[in-house]
């Protein structure tokens, strides 16, 4: 990623940070790439009870800033505020204690002692730098050591 990019989104974190940021609205994420379509600066919000509403409201708020600021040196780019979704990544420790109670897919870097990489299940406990998960289907505990871990996100159980 080049240095104006890098930037441009620590200046949009650094605002969102300190004008968006609250109690009850967290922020998940910041990109700014370039798709076929152009250039797309993408905010992730998160919250309790983050929507539509919420996601209105802080597009609004940035694409307001973001014109007094003139930190895009772009003609054209496309501001997308959007939620990450049911299926988020769990992306560090912190997230897997924020998210105790919920339902998760894990995949390892490599198989376990029995060979195994992935785990499906109910994230029980971070203790140190260990997740506990509750597989159903085996009505059992694993203890996953979070350096193990390739990829984890939240998953909806059907």
């Amino acid at each position: 990623m080049d240095a104006l990019v890098t930037g441009i989104i620590e200046k949009v974190k650094n605002y969102l940070n300190e004008n968006i940021k609250n109690a009850e609205l967290d922020i998940y994420d910041v990109q700014f790439r370039r798709e076929r379509t152009g250039w797309v600066l993408r905010i992730f919000i998160d919250g309790a009870n983050v929507g539509l509403n919420e996601c209105v409201a802080v597009s609004k708020k940035v694409s307001k800033w973001l014109d007094e600021v003139d930190i895009i040196p772009y003609e054209k780019y496309n501001l997308e505020v959007s939620t990450p979704g049911a299926n988020r990544e769990i992306r560090s420790l912190e997230e897997f204690k924020k998210y105790i109670g919920r339902y998760c897919k894990v995949r390892l870097k490599e198989g376990d002692e029995s060979g195994r990489k992935n785990y499906k299940g109910i994230i029980k406990d971070v203790i140190e730098s260990k997740i506990r998960i509750f597989v159903e289907e085996e009505n059992k505990e694993f203890e996953i050591e979070y350096s193990h871990i390739k990829k984890a996100n939240l998953d909806i159980k059907f």
